[in-house]
């Protein structure tokens, strides 16, 4: 028996859900419960370069992270829409995964949204 360690490329649909474990994954990272260095591999060099400026971006760990949304536009692309909070603001986060050999990678990302309005305790 011969097994090659070639891929081929995703000629099938990739799994949305696994896209959507990545993003999950990828917010963990952002609240500190998950390594970054793990998620480098999840990611295209523009993904993780975009990743990397929202670390420096956020001035606090996130608290609660949540997807919202998954929208598949075409078979090689799954847009992933997620609220992240810190404690004093919500703000939604877009992360994109590109189809690749190796399956879903995240190829960009960004804070898309800010409520800089203090939330009330009751």
């Amino acid at each position: 028996m011969h097994c090659s360690n070639d891929f081929a490329p995703a000629s099938h649909r990739l799994s949305r859900r696994q896209a959507i474990s990545y993003s999950t994954y990828f917010l963990n990272v952002l609240t500190g419960r998950k390594p970054a260095a793990e998620a480098r591999l999840l990611a295209t060099d523009a993904g993780w370069l975009a990743f990397a400026r929202i670390r420096r971006r956020v001035p606090t760990r996130f608290r609660q992270v949540r997807v919202i949304r998954t929208v598949c536009p075409n078979p090689n692309t799954a847009e992933v829409v997620a609220m992240v909070e810190d404690g004093i603001r919500h703000q939604a986060m877009t992360l994109t995964f590109r189809a690749t050999r190796h399956g879903w990678r995240l190829d960009h990302c960004d804070l898309i949204h800010a409520n800089n309005r203090p939330r009330h305790r009751l």
